[in-house]
């Protein structure tokens, strides 16, 4: 079978593989879409299988454009995907600190020293 993107019968088809693309990443990006295009997702192996269909009123949208602008996307969400994942513990520790009221609030060990020498 070949899993190449496609405008097909007034179609898009978009192969995406699933170890690199999250299913997460494809729904938030899928979601800008869901406006304008009847929308399904299956799984073909290590594929995503993604199709849009325009909406009864969008029948004449540029798809190739279209098509294009949606592989950017994927790859955008995907990216913002990566970085919340990885930047997880940072915020939770951000966030924790925000709301601790001083709790945990110790002053810094050693001394405290201009390194610049501005005296005032």
């Amino acid at each position: 079978m070949d899993l190449k993107n496609e405008i097909k019968d007034g179609q898009i088809a978009v192969f995406l593989d699933s170890r690199i693309y999250s299913k997460a990443g494809i729904s938030k990006c899928l979601y800008w879409y869901s406006d304008k295009f009847n929308i399904s997702i299956n799984i073909i192996g290590n594929h995503f299988k993604i199709e849009l269909k325009p909406n009864m009123e969008n029948q004449k949208l540029e798809l190739e454009i279209i098509l294009e602008k949606l592989v950017k996307d994927f790859l955008d969400f995907n990216l913002r995907q990566i970085v919340t994942s990885e930047t997880q513990n940072v915020r939770d520790l951000l966030i924790a600190k925000a709301f601790s009221n001083g709790e945990f609030d110790d002053p810094p060990l050693g001394e405290i020293s201009d390194p610049v020498g501005f005296k005032f």
